[in-house]
């Protein structure tokens, strides 16, 4: 179960509750933490889904965590003194409520905590880890990117792509159309949009694609907990409802037609990527290899890019794509 299924089942009540004290193994350096003990049997926590408050005015003691057998429980620390924010804190470890598995829901409501998609998206959201709205423009793209080359009749599997971001959608890209970074058929420009420029194998002309203004009618709220979610500030509730947020832009985002939320522009035929046989020479000042397509001369001698940037010369940048 991953973290967006898990905050579905706490919104849709598809909970065990416990309530009862438990021994907890906390990692302080880690701030984690990594087992419990519940009715004389120890789980080993496996991966922790999310951190948040139980109270607003002190720090994060609530965790979604995930154990080894793929049970999710929530944890929190009881404080005994709300008012103390010293180091050392007293209270006690709770283990408030367990997240029901599907084969103890009927199908129905199994439904309601997944997002239904097109199994396409399906395989493209279990190689990313989630659904999410940058996952779907990127499946959305490359829909559109299909049916474009299709209709000109260059849909040979060639596809040269310049990517505009480094989001989620990247991940869609790569199963969708092949175009991987690894193959040099995928490059990136992190300009932080969604834009894409896209080359069939033997074109003359290519495409950009760059997404429309979108509007959720959201957006204050939505910025509100992002924020408070990055600032470690938000609470169980504040966690919810920003998935319950994500999930109905990724619903909007799945009814819309591609050609409603980008823009295409046609372009002339710019270098496409290909792919080399990777050459690597050595750095002058830390002796490690480093690509030849990445090195810099600089005053007769070979320099990586990090190396480089140390001597602080002219300011220079380099976008590591």
């Amino acid at each position: 179960m991953d973290r967006a299924e898990a905050l579905r089942s706490i919104r849709y009540d598809m909970l065990e509750y416990i309530q009862q004290k438990v021994k907890v193994d906390f990692d302080h350096t880690r701030q984690i933490p990594v087992s419990f003990t519940f009715k004389g049997k120890n789980y080993t926590v496996g991966d922790v889904l999310s951190r948040f408050k139980t109270q607003e005015n002190h720090w994060a003691n609530a965790f979604l965590v995930c154990s080894k057998y793929d049970e999710v429980y929530f944890l929190y620390f009881h404080l005994w003194d709300l008012s103390h924010q010293g180091p050392i804190q007293k209270g006690y470890w709770v283990l408030r409520f367990r997240i029901l598995s599907d084969r103890e829901l009927m199908a129905l409501y199994r439904e309601e905590r997944k997002m239904m998609v097109n199994i396409t998206l399906k395989r493209v959201s279990d190689f990313h880890g989630h659904l999410c709205p940058d996952l779907v423009l990127g499946g959305k793209f490359c829909e559109y990117a299909q049916k474009l080359l299709s209709s000109r009749g260059e849909l040979d599997g060639g596809i040269s792509i310049i990517a505009e971001n480094c989001t989620s959608a990247l991940d869609a890209i790569q199963i969708m159309l092949g175009a991987t970074v690894g193959n040099q058929r995928l490059q990136v420009m992190d300009f932080g949009k969604h834009s894409y420029t896209f080359l069939s194998k033997n074109a003359e002309t290519g495409f950009r694609l760059s997404l429309k203004p979108q509007y959720y009618g959201d957006e204050d709220e939505y910025n509100r907990l992002e924020q408070k979610i990055m600032n470690n500030q938000a609470v169980l509730e504040d966690v919810v409802q920003f998935q319950k947020l994500l999930d109905c832009r990724v619903k909007q985002l799945l009814n819309l037609p591609p050609e409603e939320l980008f823009t295409v522009e046609r372009i002339e035929l710019v270098q496409r990527p290909t792919e080399t046989a990777s050459i690597f020479l050595t750095c002058c000042r830390c002796g490690e290899q480093v690509l030849k397509s990445r090195k810099i001369d600089y005053q007769g001698g070979t320099y990586c890019i990090s190396c480089f940037q140390k001597k602080n010369v002219s300011s220079v940048h380099h976008t590591l794509q």
